[in-house]
């Protein structure tokens, strides 16, 4: 009989397998809201496009161009009387289009039909408020699935908290519910569901309560823009409860910027740019709210959360996101492990300041001394300087040694002014995709005393190093190489 491996579950600590759980629900979060800002990208203009005045005329023809050319006139006649009229009064009185038109063809066997097509396509709603309602609503209900699953967390971590929360009641399970019960792990479960489920239908003020409470952990300091983020649970629950208009609640709740403006019973509208705000508004918060309760349920296991927020700091300087990297860079700095750690949150937010427009940036990286730093470091200071030509040599240096990777020329945020320079272009014109370069196929090298995943042209690979393909790895619980950063996701 062959000796089965133990997994990883049997082997890792309750706080390694937290930590995973709760890698994966930020993960799953991240990745949920991204999709919806995408999709609201892209669906804007197309449903702009159906909102407008060319596409109901657009309907008008195509109904019109099934009729004979006597059918035709007489709705001819209709919009020419219309458009007379408007144009030579502004009484109120005067008939209307439709009126017109059902003078003209009310005798017709097409008629009643034309006339209610007609109807239904200059009176229908705009489309567009609808969708940014519904997209702003479902960005927060991906923030409660992320809020109710750290709650769980929470409780399944330390059970001896659901004993708290018990005493306030008169009991905890009926005797019907104990009979079912096959073991006590079943009866944590249950308390946990219900815990979760109580605390879901509170508001968000007892949501920071809990936080506060039972990890020490403020909402305030997760936020980009905390009166903005209340401002967005407030409008949800306007537009859930009260189709969109201003409630008393909503004034009560929200910061007096928002509420000077507005009174009872105004309509709150939702235009693209608030929901791309606001689903990075939240995409930011829960992201690092995520991260601030591993760490504080799992202290051990700060350098593998640090390693996380570097990713999706990463992720959104790709995405040109500044303000949630801005947020994320000062956030990371107080986790970083070494220099390289400060210095990688210090430029990422440089960079994003920068992009925002800060000109404070110039004067901080102007005094920022490079010297004893490494080829990167002082790479980083002359693109934010906007110095190419000594950039590139850099650049051209780095990648010859293998210090730059292919993905690191492509890709990187912090070449964006090096590209399109004839510098750049020339270089690009001589690379070649990397062999192997299939994800499958990449191997990587695992340190047997930390289980840190290298790539083969890292300075720190030995040759005690085990051999690994990406295929092997368990993204959501590898360590990773600080210095080659090997990428395990499609």
């Amino acid at each position: 009989m062959s000796q089965q491996m133990p997994s990883v579950a049997d082997t890792a600590t309750p706080a390694q397998i937290l930590s995973v759980h709760i890698s994966s629900i930020a993960e799953a979060f991240w990745w949920n809201i991204d999709a919806l800002l995408e999709v609201t990208d892209a669906a804007v203009p197309e449903i702009t496009k159906l909102d407008s005045l060319d596409e109901s005329l657009s309907v008008v023809m195509n109904m019109m161009s099934s009729l004979s050319e006597g059918s035709m006139g007489k709705v001819r006649n209709a919009f020419a009387k219309a458009e007379s009229i408007s144009s030579e009064t502004s009484d109120s009185e005067a008939p209307s289009l439709m009126e017109f038109m059902w003078d003209e063809v009310k005798s017709e066997t097409w008629g009643p039909a034309f006339i209610m097509r007609l109807h239904e396509t200059l009176q229908r709603p705009p489309r567009l408020p609808i969708f940014l309602q519904s997209t702003t609503v479902s960005a927060v209900s991906n923030f409660e699935v992320l809020f109710s699953r750290l709650v769980a967390e929470y409780y399944s971590f330390i059970p001896q908290a659901l004993e708290a929360a018990s005493r306030e009641k008169e009991k905890e399970f009926s005797l019907k519910e104990l009979k079912e019960m096959e073991s006590l792990n079943d009866a944590i479960e249950i308390a946990i569901r219900r815990r979760v489920d109580e605390l879901m239908f509170g508001s968000f003020s007892e949501w920071r309560k809990f936080f506060a409470d039972k990890m020490n952990l403020k909402f305030e300091d997760y936020a980009v823009d905390w009166e903005f983020l209340q401002e967005v649970f407030q409008r949800r629950h306007v537009i859930v409860h009260n189709g969109g208009m201003v409630s008393r609640r909503y004034l009560r709740n929200v910061a007096q910027k928002y509420s000077t403006d507005v009174k009872e019973g105004d309509l709150l509208s939702v235009d693209h740019e608030y929901v791309v705000r606001a689903a990075s508004e939240l995409l930011a918060f829960g992201f690092l709210l995520a991260i601030a309760t591993g760490i504080k349920l799992a202290k051990a296991e700060v350098e593998f959360f640090n390693g996380k927020l570097h990713m999706f700091t990463y992720r959104n300087l790709k995405k040109s996101r500044y303000g949630i990297v801005e947020k994320c860079a000062t956030f990371g700095a107080s986790l970083a492990q070494d220099m390289d750690d400060e210095l990688i949150y210090r430029v990422n937010k440089w960079i994003a300041r920068q992009r925002m427009g800060d000109e404070s940036v110039r004067p901080e990286v102007e005094g920022w001394d490079v010297r004893a730093l490494s080829s990167r470091y002082k790479l980083a200071k002359y693109c934010l300087l906007g110095e190419n030509e000594p950039a590139m040599t850099i650049v051209e240096s780095l990648y010859s040694t293998g210090d730059l990777s292919f993905e690191d020329i492509i890709e990187w945020p912090l070449l964006q002014p090096l590209r399109g320079t004839d510098s750049y272009v020339a270089l690009t014109r001589r690379m070649e995709i990397p062999e192997g370069w299939h994800l499958s196929e990449v191997t990587l090298y695992e340190n047997p005393n930390s289980g840190t995943l290298h790539l083969r042209k890292c300075p720190l690979v030995r040759d005690d190093f085990k051999r690994k393909t990406v295929d092997q790895v368990d993204p959501e619980s590898a360590i990773l190489c600080k210095r080659c950063k090997p990428v395990l996701t499609r």
